[in-house]
């Protein structure tokens, strides 16, 4: 009687640990992604200077247009797409464009999304029709001069 009683609880506890841990193993995979503008890098190596980081995001201070190039996390899908969305801010009638690419585990090219954006404001969506379980995904942009534009960060949509 006492072994049965031992065998119910340890059954019951793994059966309590499976679905706990299968419970929270859907749950983070299924929120999306954000990446910070400070995550950002310039491109171009003599332009280090150039690129100012700031908490709310990544600017660039010189007077000519700079780019720059920042990883975007995200939950590796099944594909074959994946939304992303960058965001970011314009003033004084700047102008940002940006690229999101990705590539997979060896450097094959498989998409990308371009736009270019005046919006005081811009949430964009940078939809990518062929993103691979074990790519890469990274965003590259021009950044207006003078400061006139900052770069928030991207977001992953885990769908």
């Amino acid at each position: 009687m006492k072994a049965n009683a031992i065998m119910f609880g340890l059954s019951l506890s793994a059966g309590l640990l499976a679905s706990a841990a299968t419970g929270h193993a859907d749950a983070a995979t299924s929120q999306n992604i954000s990446t910070h503008g400070s995550a950002c890098k310039n491109y171009n190596a003599a332009e280090a200077l150039d690129i100012d980081y700031l908490p709310w995001g990544v600017r660039n201070i010189s007077a000519a247009v700079r780019s720059v190039i920042c990883p975007i996390a995200r939950h590796p899908v099944t594909g074959p797409a994946q939304n992303f969305y960058v965001d970011g801010s314009n003033s004084n009638g700047a102008s940002t464009t940006c690229t999101v690419y990705a590539y997979n585990y060896n450097g094959d090219f498989l998409s990308s999304y371009s736009f270019t954006t005046n919006l005081a404001k811009y949430d964009q969506l940078a939809p990518l029709t062929s993103v691979s379980y074990w790519g890469f995904v990274s965003v590259y942009c021009l950044l207006p001069a003078n400061g006139n534009g900052v770069l928030f960060g991207a977001f992953a949509v885990d769908s």
